[in-house]
């Protein structure tokens, strides 16, 4: 992608936007017309309630007439950590990180920050718990701030992490427009960082009314640039378009990697999406590495996780590829 200029800043600029989603939807619904799959029909819904949710988001930026710049779609990886980041705003008070959900139902907050939704499906009332957008999107600043005050010499490097949760705030927007949030019971410092998409813009003004220019438009343009520098393309699971005739050990492979991440997670006192996310663990099934070279190829296995987990993974991988 071609560097920004500086130009007539009055509005929304959007430097980078992602067709992504778009495009992984259109890959599972050309896979539908070969065969009939109730998973990959359940993940297509998921994929198109979350580009609607996204849409919702992208129409609020694009008519605020506030200036700022919007990156989409951001995945950073550092030291066996990653981040993928629905969008980063950047206006020249504050910087915005934000995370994404397009939750149905009733999503419920309450004093201890645990987050519940009640939803209807078939009939039948569901209340469940979910995991805290809130510690996800904390993940995402941290490494923000390990990243960028690598590049930095020591006092400055002081100086950016002093700061750092002054300049850059994390922001949960529920996308879904027919969702309820009820945050009554929520700790104020909670409830400041979950909205929903139609509250965006307002938000963005009231919490950066009062603050001093802590950005020149060039320091927007360089920092743009320097996420844009870091992103690793994710590469899409290709989905096979001809239906398997033979034995798929997919789901069983899947269950062994799951059990194995959830006992080394509980053994080693680390949160299972240390270990490998869900997409990192459909890539593991998809390309079925022996080796900790081909490991290495996989988005989110740096050195430091291949050292810890690699030689194990490969050993629950080595069991159905030598059976099949």
């Amino acid at each position: 992608m071609s560097l920004f200029q500086k130009n007539n800043f009055k509005g929304p600029v959007f430097f980078k936007e992602s067709l992504r989603a778009n495009k992984e939807l259109q890959q599972i619904n050309d896979n539908l017309k070969y065969t009939k799959d109730s998973q990959l029909e359940k993940k297509a819904k998921l994929i198109s309630f979350g580009i609607e949710g996204e849409k919702n988001i992208h129409f609020e930026l694009e008519n605020s007439h506030i200036p700022m710049y919007v990156l989409h779609d951001v995945y950073l990886e550092d030291e066996g950590l990653s981040a993928q980041i629905d969008y980063i705003i950047m206006t020249r008070k504050k910087i915005f990180v934000i995370e994404c959900k397009n939750l149905i139902g009733t999503i419920t907050i309450d004093n201890n920050n645990n987050f519940t939704r009640e939803y209807t499906l078939n009939g039948k009332k569901i209340k469940e718990g979910i995991y805290s957008p809130i510690t996800q999107n904390n993940r995402h600043l941290e490494l923000i701030k390990q990243m960028r005050g690598k590049e930095k010499g020591m006092l400055s490097k002081k100086i950016f992490e002093k700061y750092f949760y002054d300049n850059y705030q994390s922001l949960i927007v529920l996308a879904n427009p027919r969702s309820i949030l009820n945050n009554k019971y929520a700790k104020k410092d909670v409830k400041k960082q979950v909205i929903k998409a139609d509250q965006l813009i307002h938000y963005i003004q009231e919490t950066t009314k009062n603050n001093d220019n802590v950005y020149t438009e060039q320091d927007l343009i360089d920092l743009s640039n320097w996420f844009i520098a870091h992103h690793i393309e994710n590469p899409i699971t290709i989905i096979n378009e001809s239906p398997q005739k033979d034995y798929d050990f997919s789901d069983d492979l899947r269950q062994d990697l799951k059990k194995y991440r959830l006992k080394t997670s509980q053994e080693n006192n680390y949160k299972p999406y240390f270990i490998f996310t869900n997409q990192q663990m459909e890539n593991l099934i998809k390309l079925l590495p022996v080796t900790i070279d081909e490991l290495k190829k996989i988005n989110g296995f740096a050195d430091i996780k291949c050292e810890k987990f690699g030689n194990d993974i490969i050993s629950i991988i080595q069991k159905y590829k030598m059976d099949n």
